[in-house]
C-alpha cells in the first residue's frame, strides 16, 4: 500500500531514482514508527523501572537512527557515476547496512552491561495493565513494520532493507519475550528483569554480528549466485556461432550494477568482421535487456580437426584421472617438425593446490605419443564463477 501511494512508477525497480524513493519511503516510515514506539516504551520503562523495557525502548530509538541512515544510504547510492567513481555509488547502500549493524552491536553491548548490573542489584518493578497494553501495541506496530520492510526489500532486492527487516523481527521476539515475562513477574511476584534484559541484549548482539558479516561480503567480493551465472551463460550460448564460453567473471558495484567479462569461443574460420559485429550486438543486448555492462574476449577455436579433437579427448581423459573436478578450456596445438605444443588453461578449485609442473608430469606419464613428442604449456585458472 505504501509503495503504491508514495512511489511513482514503483514497478520500475531497475531505475535508480525509483530505488532511491523506495529507500526514502521505508526510511520515513521507520523514523515515524520507531520514534513513536520508542518514546512510549521509555515512558513505560521509567514508570515500571524495568531495564528490559528500557533496553527495548532505546533499541527502537536506535532504529530511528537506522532509518535515517537508510535514507542517506539510498540517496548516496543513487548518485550517477563521475570521473572519480566511474562505477557509480551503489555500494553506499551496503555501507549504510554496515553502519546500522554496528549501531545494533553497540546498543546490545551497552544494555548487556546494564542488565548484568540489574541481575546483581535488582530493583523493585511496577507492573500493571497499561504495561501489557503498551507492549502489545508495540508488537503489532513492529509486525506491520517488518512486513513493510520485507515487501520493499523483495521489490528492489535490497540488503539494507533486509537488514532492517531482520532487526525488526528481533524487536518483535524481544518485546514478546518481555511481555510474557512481565505477565509471569506480575503473577508470581518474581524479578527476572535483569536476566530478561541480558537475553534481549544477547539476541541483539548475535543478530548484529551476523548482519555485519552479511553486509560486508558484497563489499569484499563474493562469488555470484548460481542463478545469475546460469542466466548469463544460457543467454550467451543461445547466440548463433557461439561454440562455448569460459572465464566468466562478474564484478558487482551495488544492486543491479554488474560489470561482466567473459571469453566467447567461435569458429576460427568465421570472418573476423562478422565475429566482431556479433560480439558488439551481444554486448548491446546484455545492456538493454539485463542492465549488465558486458565485455567479451573472442577466442577462436579450430573445429573439425581430427588431430586436435583426438588430443583434446586424450588430455581431458588424463586430467579427469588426476582429479574429476579439474576442467580445461582454450585448448589448441602448435605443430612443429619434432614435436607438438599442446596449450590449454586448467581450472583448479581454490581449495586445491595443483601446480603447472604437477599436471604436466601427470600428462607426460599418462599420454604416450605415437610418433612425435608432446610439450605442454598450461595456464592455471581459478573458478571465479
Amino acid at each position: 500500500m505504501l509503495k503504491k501511494l508514495f512511489i511513482k512508477n514503483y514497478t520500475n525497480t531497475q531505475d535508480p531514482e525509483v530505488r532511491n524513493n523506495y529507500g526514502k519511503v521505508a526510511g520515513a516510515f521507520g523514523i515515524v514508527t520507531n520514534l513513536v514506539l520508542g518514546i512510549i516504551k521509555i515512558i513505560i520503562g521509567i514508570i515500571s523501572n524495568s531495564v528490559s523495557i528500557m533496553a527495548d525502548a532505546i533499541n527502537n530509538i536506535a532504529d530511528t537512527a537506522s532509518s535515517i541512515l537508510t535514507i542517506i544510504g539510498f540517496k548516496l547510492s543513487s548518485k550517477k557515476p563521475d570521473k572519480n567513481h566511474p562505477y557509480g555509488y551503489a555500494r553506499y547502500e551496503y555501507v549504510a547496512g554496515f553502519v546500522i549493524a554496528i549501531l545494533m552491536l553497540i546498543m546490545g553491548l551497552t544494555f548487556a552491561k546494564e542488565s548484568l548490573t540489574k541481575i546483581f542489584n535488582p530493583e523493585e518493578l511496577t507492573i500493571n495493565s497499561i504495561t501489557y497494553i503498551i507492549l502489545v501495541i508495540a508488537i503489532i506496530g513492529k509486525i506491520i513494520q517488518m512486513f513493510v520492510y520485507l515487501d520493499f526489500a523483495k521489490a528492489i532486492d535490497s540488503n539494507t532493507l533486509k537488514t532492517n527487516a531482520i532487526d525488526t523481527r528481533n524487536d518483535i521476539i524481544s518485546t514478546t519475550a518481555i511481555l510474557i515475562s512481565m505477565i509471569i513477574m506480575g503473577i508470581f511476584k518474581i524479578n527476572l528483569d535483569g536476566i530478561l534484559g541480558l537475553a534481549v541484549s544477547g539476541l541483539i548482539i548475535y543478530s548484529a554480528t551476523g548482519m555485519i558479516k552479511e553486509v560486508l561480503e558484497p563489499i569484499i567480493g563474493i562469488v555470484p549466485t548460481e542463478e545469475q551465472v546460469e542466466e548469463i551463460s544460457k543467454k550467451l550460448l543461445s547466440y548463433e556461432n557461439v561454440q562455448g564460453i569460459h572465464d566468466l567473471v562478474i564484478h558487482n558495484y551495488g544492486v543491479h550494477n554488474d560489470f561482466v567479462t567473459v571469453h566467447v569461443e567461435i569458429d576460427s574460420k568465421l570472418d573476423i568482421m562478422k565475429a566482431h559485429d556479433m560480439m558488439d550486438n551481444i554486448e548491446k543486448d546484455f545492456k538493454d535487456e539485463l542492465g549488465i555492462q558486458l565485455t567479451i574476449h573472442m577466442d577462436p577455436i579450430e573445429l573439425n580437426n581430427p588431430k586436435v579433437d583426438k588430443l583434446h579427448k586424450l588430455v581431458i581423459e588424463s586430467i579427469k584421472k588426476l582429479d574429476q573436478e579439474l576442467k580445461i578450456h582454450d585448448f589448441r596445438i602448435v605443430e612443429g617438425i619434432t614435436h607438438t605444443n599442446i596449450l590449454f588453461d586448467c581450472i583448479v578449485p581454490f581449495e586445491k593446490d595443483y601446480t603447472e609442473e604437477l599436471i604436466i608430469n601427470h600428462l607426460t606419464q599418462t599420454i604416450v605419443p605415437e610418433k612425435e613428442m608432446y610439450y605442454y604449456v598450461i595456464e592455471i585458472d581459478r573458478p571465479f564463477s
